[in-house]
């Protein structure tokens, strides 16, 4: 189905956003670096991908496939 997508979708489409990430994320990546160069410092924690991913991997484990 194209509408929805399975697990070696998902890793390939993180994979290419690692390579080419959406113009919001570039223009986010700038502003932070732009911050970083000014001085300014983030009052809210910074955005983690990683934890993301481990948040989403432990959710996953929650369903377990088949049946």
């Amino acid at each position: 189905m194209r509408n929805e997508l399975d697990f070696p979708r998902v890793k390939a489409l993180n994979a290419y956003h690692k390579q080419c990430p959406p113009s919001h994320v570039g223009i986010q990546r700038l502003c932070r670096i732009l911050e970083a160069f000014m001085g300014i410092e983030d009052s809210k924690a910074s955005d983690n991908t990683q934890s993301d991913d481990d948040d989403l991997f432990a959710d996953l484990q929650n369903f377990p496939q088949g049946g």
